[in-house]
């Protein structure tokens, strides 16, 4: 019998997420096929009538069923692309998500010439290092508590060259280092799901590390720890951004004085920016 080619591979593929409730199934069984064949997504509808290898096969079989048990497609590819920079991503960090691209976005735009800037629950790096390659004037400080985020981090600084991002490993309880400079500009997106929430949160979500979606009883502990511990170092006239919750900006921004909540891309409020005043 004739090898499968590559487009019956993948509507196989797609029918088999599919069948197990995966969303987005058409998208993951192509991004895994394509991480199968080691090409670009866009390409891969050229290869369609090609005969599927049985490496490919193998590698394509194996990679479903993790999707299918409830396995992050990022873990599974190990890289994820955010706002235009790429990141490694791996079991024990939370997954970069596209509505998170503000906070990078607005960082690049507002730290001054020569600016500090911080990111407080790095996970990642992908907000710090993203604005340390468009802001190579700028000097990020990308803070985390946890082995695997912090080596994420370094393996993400080097991936994306950047010279002018530094990884401080720190509990953000205990507030801001000594010896660091202080900050024209700090960004975060911090653990907001109340605790009593996590066991309802989608299978995919709860296999993320629950130290990144713990937010305490009512999803703001972080955000009092911001305030209280970060904010205050924050230079006069600069600005602290922060991702929350849907439903959360407006006791988010109770916290902080002057605060003002912001939508995201779909309209929905979900960030809360801070200017400190003089």
């Amino acid at each position: 019998m004739p090898n499968k080619t590559l487009g019956m591979l993948l509507r196989e593929g797609e029918a088999a997420l599919h069948q197990q409730g995966v969303p987005d199934a058409a998208f993951d069984a192509r991004c895994l096929l394509a991480h199968c064949m080691q090409i670009p997504l866009p390409q891969l509808r050229l290869y369609a009538q090609d005969a599927a290898e049985t490496a490919v096969q193998s590698r394509f079989d194996a990679m479903l069923s993790r999707r299918a048990s409830g396995e992050p497609l990022q873990y599974i590819l190990g890289v994820w692309e955010f706002y235009d920079c790429t990141f490694a991503v791996r079991d024990g960090v939370l997954i970069p998500r596209p509505e998170t691209e503000y906070l990078a976005e607005q960082a690049i735009r507002l730290l001054p010439p020569g600016g500090v800037l911080y990111d407080v629950c790095a996970g990642t790096g992908c907000i710090g290092i993203t604005a340390a390659v468009h802001r190579p004037d700028a000097q990020v400080y990308l803070f985390e508590k946890y082995p695997i985020p912090l080596e994420t981090i370094q393996e993400n600084i080097r991936r994306n060259g950047t010279k002018n991002a530094h990884v401080a490993a720190c509990d953000m309880f205990d507030g801001v280092p000594d010896g660091i400079p202080l900050p024209d500009c700090i960004v975060s997106n911090p653990p907001y799901i109340c605790t009593d929430e996590l066991p309802t949160l989608q299978k995919e979500v709860r296999r993320e590390p629950r130290q990144a979606l713990d937010g305490g009883r009512d999803g703001l502990m972080f955000y009092r720890a911001l305030s209280a511990l970060w904010f205050p170092k924050l230079r006069e006239g600069g600005v602290l951004l922060a991702e929350c919750g849907e439903g959360q900006p407006r006791a988010v921004a109770a916290l902080f004085p002057n605060a003002a909540a912001e939508t995201d891309f779909t309209g929905t409020e979900r960030f809360v920016t801070v200017r400190k005043t003089i």
